[in-house]
């Protein structure tokens, strides 16, 4: 089988990175013959694992030869459309884990339209080319039934053999590894009294400022907050992160800081070096789409949380009683909170417990991957795609001459 991935892998590797190499370490324990492809940056190939699985460079050769021998894919992102176009009889699941057409709306302002018109594009297609798909969550599920639907994947011969389409769509979500990773400090040792809460990377569709203004009027002392800096070639804009670097350069203050990207293989180390996880998000489609992976990990290894409503995590920390969540923008609210986490005690340590025991539980890695063993121990092209399967044209204005401008401006200043 061949798992391709669009992120570039290697030792910085992201969350949808970490999910195929934790996916090329398990597979072949569970039965299959593993053939990893991705545009690995230079130089950079994963520690550990590669005994088990094949590794091969996207642009070494044309996709086919790539993928020659394998009787199913398991795509994501760009190269998904790739593997739908280039090996159109190939039985291929495609990963939606990421939504990355809704995440994208939040650059609306600095790249304009061109990515939407491109996202819509790739999801049109590969909703409706694809065999199988992956999603994270039940509110990801709900949301891709729908588009499903509107494509015509959701049609009477499918409902006559598979009325739940589970052998349409799954939930898979990022998992967490049973034992987990030994102890390594990671972080410089403690000043004395310093207690640690994380926020981890701060992308635009987070909301950093009730967070920022709770924790400014903290009263303990030594407290600090921790951002996390992308990855080298990471290409997400991140407007937010330079403007709290920015104000915190301003107010000179060493209790905001700011650490480079961790090495996957050290990212448990860290949430161990922390006293807390802490980050908030605006309300809005993104957040209810979201599994906040920092969250799963950060339960795993049992490491408080606090966070604002939506999306699934917040969800599963109501239910399993597992950790702070707030209203958005309740900053009265957040500052309880981070007083309870920075205070500590037997029932912050209780929620810790509890969330450990559930994330291991519900997000291990054999679990979240069982419904995609199914679809691999017998792929098929799904049939009925060619039936009903449609792909409607794209619709988007053309961006605003002021974009245009501010555009052609930036381009001719960098090229100066």
């Amino acid at each position: 089988m061949g798992l391709v991935c669009s992120e570039a892998l290697g030792e910085r590797a992201a969350g949808i990175g970490i999910r195929y190499l934790e996916m090329a370490r398990r597979l072949p324990a569970m039965g299959f013959e593993v053939v990893l492809v991705s545009p690995w940056r230079s130089g950079q190939r994963p520690e550990r694992g590669c005994g088990r699985f094949e590794v091969r460079r996207f642009d070494s050769a044309p996709l086919p030869e790539l993928l020659a021998g394998c009787d199913v894919a398991v795509t994501q992102g760009q190269l998904a459309n790739n593997v739908l176009h280039e090996l159109p009889h190939l039985p291929t699941a495609v990963d939606l884990y990421d939504p990355f057409l809704i995440e994208n709306l939040t650059h609306f302002d600095t790249l304009g339209l061109d990515p939407y018109r491109n996202d819509h594009r790739t999801w049109v297609h590969q909703l409706s080319r694809g065999d199988f798909f992956l999603c994270s969550s039940p509110e990801q599920r709900a949301y891709y039934l729908g588009f499903l639907t509107a494509l015509g994947r959701v049609n009477p011969h499918r409902y006559r053999d598979d009325p739940e389409y589970s052998g349409l769509i799954v939930e898979a979500p990022f998992g967490v590894p049973e034992p987990l990773p030994d102890y390594r400090p990671l972080l410089p040792s403690r000043a004395p009294g310093e207690r640690r809460l994380l926020f981890g990377g701060l992308y635009d569709w987070y909301d950093p400022e009730p967070l920022l203004e709770a924790f400014a009027s903290l009263s303990h002392p030594a407290a600090r907050l921790l951002f996390v800096r992308q990855p080298p070639g990471a290409g997400a804009p991140q407007r937010l992160l330079a403007d709290v670097e920015a104000r915190s350069r301003r107010q000179g203050s060493d209790r905001i800081g700011f650490l480079e990207w961790v090495p996957f293989e050290r990212r448990y180390d860290l949430l161990r070096d922390v006293d807390a996880l802490a980050a908030c998000h605006r309300p809005g489609l993104e957040t209810d789409l979201s599994l906040r992976t920092r969250f799963v990990d950060a339960l795993a290894v049992g490491c408080p949380v606090l966070t604002t409503e939506g999306g699934t995590v917040p969800r599963l920390l109501r239910e399993w009683d597992a950790g702070l969540v707030v209203p958005c923008g309740d900053v009265a609210g957040l500052r309880a909170g981070l007083a309870e986490l920075v205070a500590g005690g037997p029932e912050v340590e209780a929620r810790a417990r509890r969330g450990r025991e559930h994330a291991l539980t519900t997000f291990s890695w054999e679990r979240s991957l069982a419904p995609l063993v199914t679809f691999l121990e017998s792929p098929r092209v799904d049939s009925t795609k060619e039936e009903f399967a449609f792909r409607p044209e794209t619709a988007a204005p053309a961006d605003d001459l002021g974009f245009r401008l501010r555009r052609w401006f930036r381009r001719h200043l960098a090229g100066a």
